[in-house]
């Protein structure tokens, strides 16, 4: 096991290096190459050759003759040598910025080939279901960011569909979109939990029986997602209930305030629904009736890319779901608890 291990490290090395060698040997205009254009910027730093050299683990020759090469091709001198320490002439204080911003690009692209072989990517982009940023996002931020060095996280309707990921909006997305799964994508189910209807403390009734419940007090509604509003439809038509609804929120929170305050009632997931819990909030909450209408959180991504990121996210989430989120719903509510299963991570080729 040791003996591979080592084996693939070794492996991992020589591909950096070779591609590092490449970019190096990029061409980026007549006579001039990448290392070139580092030496450069090296030397305008340093402001001797042998300085830079040692920085840049060459020799001092080697760094003379670069920089030789580089003038010989553009036909006039970047650093006036009859200063001590060298200083550039008005050519080189021309080029320096447009060469750093050139050597800096190239820094960033190594990075980013070094971090499909296990190190770090620059950016990553990902849209976040608000229910799950407030509760285990961040356990799942701190993983990731040992794999980004940055991260930028979208939520919002257009920022939690796979849509997003199919037309590279986004890397990553943490959704409940019940789209039929687009070409170029894959999804990673990490939890399926039920519906609760959450009515406030001081209703009287049973919250089960959903019929007086809607006579009484409105639907408030939450999110834009067309399709699960018209299933909750489809299901209360059936049992001959048409609420009214005067209000339409698109954050959980607010609805849950407008829930509290005994203005009406709403239809909402157990992680929705968590932080109120853990405030102490109090409401009449029951599963709702229909036990087929469930959702399923998952990880949408390109097929054929991203898979370390997307086993960084299930694991991390699901680490953060067994020890800080079913055990506060089983205190409270255990049997929405008993009705939310966990999903095995299975890669998908």
């Amino acid at each position: 096991m040791a003996g591979r291990a080592k084996a693939k490290d070794e492996e991992i090395e020589e591909h950096q290096r070779s591609a590092a060698e490449q970019l190096a040997r990029l061409t980026v205009g007549s006579g001039l190459t990448a290392r070139s254009l580092e030496v450069f910027v090296s030397v305008a730093r340093a402001s001797t050759m042998s300085a830079a050299a040692e920085q840049l683990g060459m020799t001092q020759p080697a760094v003379s003759q670069l920089i030789s090469q580089m003038e010989t091709a553009l036909n006039f001198q970047l650093f006036d040598r009859s200063k001590r320490p060298l200083t550039l002439t008005l050519h080189g204080a021309a080029l320096i910025e447009p060469a750093r911003a050139i050597v800096s690009g190239i820094e960033r692209f190594e990075q980013a080939l070094q971090w499909d072989l296990g190190g770090q990517m620059p950016l990553l982009r990902i849209g976040m279901l608000n229910s799950f940023a407030e509760t285990i996002g961040p356990s799942v931020f701190t993983e990731l960011r040992k794999s980004a060095a940055q991260l930028t996280i979208g939520s919002g309707f257009s920022a939690t569909r796979m849509r997003a990921v199919a037309d590279r909006e986004l890397d990553f997305v943490i959704t409940s979109d019940e789209s039929p799964l687009l070409p170029g994508v894959t999804m990673a189910p990490i939890l399926t939990e039920p519906f609760l209807i959450v009515a406030p403390e001081s209703y009287e009734g049973d919250p089960r029986a959903i019929k007086p419940l809607s006579e009484t007090l409105d639907l408030i509604r939450f999110g834009r997602d067309p399709f699960m509003h018209s299933r909750f439809d489809q299901t209360l038509r059936a049992w001959g209930i048409s609420p009214t609804h005067h209000y339409h929120l698109d954050t959980h929170a607010a609805v849950l305030e407008m829930v509290a305050s005994g203005v009406g009632w709403t239809i909402l997931p157990p992680l929705a629904v968590f932080r109120a819990i853990t405030r102490g909030d109090r409401f009449r909450v029951a599963p709702y009736p229909e036990t087929s209408m469930k959702r399923v959180m998952m990880v949408i991504a390109r097929e054929g890319e991203g898979t370390q990121i997307v086993r960084t996210i299930h694991a991390a989430a699901t680490k953060a779901l067994k020890s800080k989120v079913l055990p506060v719903l089983r205190q409270h509510l255990p049997e929405i608890a008993a009705m939310m299963m966990l999903h095995d991570y299975v890669k998908r080729e």
